[in-house]
């Protein structure tokens, strides 16, 4: 069948999922983005059967299950390059990601603030 008449299948006024993502959602939303690419999140939103907006499942896909990312904890150079460039350009945290390979900006803003800016509040060493 066809990308389009996939996508057309959609009813309209259906109810989107919010949430969790579900193992399953992930494995589908990865096959469809090998299958059609990264562009046109509605469309492949539509396209793969997952009740989520373009918007969620392009965000899912940019922030937790592209095959570059680097998953795990931020290292200790990492932290004070991260307090370095904070210092330097303040809340610019896509410029300040760029400097991370395999780091998303969310990644890095979340970072800052769940452990940086506390232990910077606090008077504490990094």
């Amino acid at each position: 069948m066809a990308y389009q008449e996939i996508a057309m299948q959609r009813e309209e006024g259906e109810e989107l999922r919010k949430g969790t993502w579900l193992e399953e959602e992930d494995e589908r939303l990865i096959s469809f983005v090998q299958l059609l690419g990264e562009r046109r999140w509605d469309s492949l939103a539509k396209a793969s059967g997952l009740k989520r907006s373009g918007k969620s499942c392009r965000l899912r896909w940019l922030n937790y299950l592209r095959p570059n990312l680097k998953h795990g904890q931020i290292s200790i150079e990492e932290e004070n390059i991260i307090l370095e460039l904070h210092e330097r350009w303040g809340n610019k945290w896509s410029k300040i990601a760029r400097r991370f390979p395999g780091r998303t900006d969310n990644e890095i803003k979340n970072y800052w603030r769940t452990h940086l800016r506390k232990k910077l509040a606090q008077g504490q060493e990094v």
